[in-house]
């Protein structure tokens, strides 16, 4: 179910509501015009009548003409357009043509008692009306500044050109600069991170605002934001990054190379407005200090990584979303270099910190370091990890797995060129969070029990037949990834299906065990008696694929 295709978009509503303010003030002003005409006040003659009549009607036509043209040429959420001057005067052509048409006819057609007009009752008629329609938009704009409960806005929608949102610039105070002033990165143990102190200092971080959209519209503004650049994938796999982001720190996107995995977080990031480092892991590395830096003890100081500076930089940037990417990440054994943040980020998030370095031996030390040499990883940060299937890297092992939520790019979406440019918008790291949250407190959204028990009947098969159980950590990521990706316009149940292919049924990887295959068969038949083809398609595939292995 696309939620996002059933709303109005924001710049097309808003239209739509100027418009119709517009038609209520000029009603109000065509009745007091009658009351004048009824009281003798001011004789209105049916000519007259007849051509404000036909005004109105056209002025109808033009504004269901700005509605359909802002539509089209906004961007999937509605809060942008691309449209320029030239454009704007091609929307008038309904308008134009029809007074056009009016003129001729009134001009030709004198004789008709239809089209004969006396000018001066005319002119009068219509000064009322533009002076009746003004004084509601007075007595409007009277309320709303005295009640604030509204925005105050024009009766025209102004539209400006979005670019990537820039951070407010926020002052330093003379604290702040004496304190930057006696940094000095030369002498420090850790002189990159020492810089980032000093410049932060100096500019003080300041977030910028986050855009108002919900998550189908941030799923379906980024799928037409990634056509915009020649990118393809489904609404599948692009609803499942961000159900992964909701319910894990730690994301492996799998396939085979060529397949855009690490294109996804770099044009998820181009496109909200977030920071992305990609690092390349290295087929040598065997520990955390391929990954932070390690200190040299004949220059006395400590050799920082890019990822590190990243890392270390989302600590003042709050509310900036980081995604940390590590390339090729099973080129090495992810649990040798990677298995500190492995066991940091099952912990309570206060305690999400890895240590450099013992003890510092002098220097300063740079400000956001916790419990002496130790960093902290804010809850602004994600880890994805990019995983190529082919004989140059290490299998992904069962504890790699657990803890991550796993996207496969075995699919790939056919081309639909999108020649309109489509803006960027901002996210913040709390927005994207507040997202989550609403869908996490949403009935609609979650798994209804009848849902669950039906779901419960492919996981006690699979225990039964392959003694294959999962954990609260599965169970938990289930829970949460469910609702944010029906949120974000999916079904509950192509959730499940993706989470049960993933997490349960990859399990079964590199097991020839006898009667692994009749009982597939039995399995198959049971997802096809619960769900049918299409629902739990993902899963289908899975055990397709695993019975060939077995063959």
């Amino acid at each position: 179910m696309q939620q996002g295709g059933s709303i109005m978009k924001k710049i097309s509503k808003t239209t739509c509501e100027q418009g119709l303010k517009s038609m209520i003030f000029i009603a109000i002003s065509c009745f007091v015009l009658f009351l004048l005409s009824v009281f003798e006040v001011l004789e209105v003659q049916r000519a007259t009548w007849y051509l404000i009549l036909l005004l109105a009607v056209l002025t109808a036509v033009q504004w269901a003409a700005a509605v359909l043209v802002l539509n089209f040429r906004s961007d999937e959420i509605g809060e942008n357009t691309d449209m320029r001057k030239k454009d704007w005067l091609f929307t008038f052509i309904p308008a134009a043509a029809g007074l056009a048409l009016l003129i001729v006819l009134y001009a030709s057609l004198r004789g008709v008692p239809f089209f004969t007009i006396e000018g001066k009752n005319v002119l009068l008629s219509l000064l009322v009306l533009l002076g009746g329609t003004g004084l509601c938009y007075l007595f409007d704009y009277a309320y709303i500044t005295a009640t604030k409960k509204h925005v105050v806005q024009t009766t025209t929608v102004k539209i400006v050109k979005k670019e990537k949102a820039e951070n407010p610039k926020k002052q330093a105070s003379k604290e702040d600069k004496r304190e930057a002033g006696k940094l000095d990165p030369e002498t420090a143990v850790f002189p990159d991170l020492v810089s980032i102190d000093k410049r932060f200092l100096l500019e003080p971080y300041a977030p910028a605002p986050s855009a108002e959209v919900k998550l189908h519209e941030l799923c379906s503004g980024f799928n037409a934001y990634l056509e915009s650049k020649g990118m393809f994938y489904t609404m599948e796999t692009l609803r499942a990054f961000v159900g992964g982001l909701a319910c894990s720190r730690f994301m492996i996107l799998e396939g085979l190379s060529g397949t855009g995995k690490t294109s996804l977080p770099k044009y998820f990031a181009e496109y909200c407005g977030a920071n992305v480092c990609f690092t390349s892991v290295q087929a040598s590395w065997k520990d955390r200090s391929d990954v932070f830096g390690y200190y040299n003890d004949f220059v006395g100081k400590f050799k920082e990584t890019p990822f590190l500076r990243a890392l270390y930089e989302a600590n003042y940037q709050t509310d900036e979303i980081h995604l940390m990417v590590l390339d090729e990440m099973n080129l090495s054994r992810i649990e040798y270099y990677f298995a500190d943040f492995l066991s940091v980020l099952e912990l309570d998030e206060s305690q999400w910190k890895i240590e450099l370095m013992p003890v510092s031996t002098g220097g300063a030390l740079p400000k956001k370091l916790v419990d002496g040499c130790s960093v902290a990883i804010p809850q602004n940060v994600w880890f994805v990890g990019t995983a190529n299937k082919d004989d140059s890297t290490f299998t992904v092992t069962d504890k790699v797995y657990d803890r991550a939520i796993v996207i496969d790019f075995s699919q790939r979406k056919e081309a639909n060129v999108l020649k309109r440019r489509v803006p960027q918008i901002h996210l913040g790291a709390d927005k994207l969070q507040a997202l989550f949250a609403e869908a996490f407190a949403d009935p609609a959204y979650n798994l209804k029990r009848a849902e669950y028990e039906k779901f419960s009947v492919l996981t006690d098969f699979v225990l039964d037949a392959f003694d294959i159980n999962f954990g609260n950590r599965i169970l938990n990521q289930i829970v949460r990834f469910v609702p944010v990706y029906v949120a974000c316009g999916g079904t509950s149940a192509k959730a499940l299906d993706l989470m049960f292919s993933r997490k349960v049924l990859r399990k079964l990887e590199g097991k020839f065990d006898d009667g692994i295959k009749a009982n597939l068969v039995k399995l198959e038949k049971l997802v096809l008696d619960e769900y049918g083809k299409t629902e739990f398609s993902s899963t289908l595939e899975t055990i397709a694929r695993l019975k060939r292995k077995l063959i």
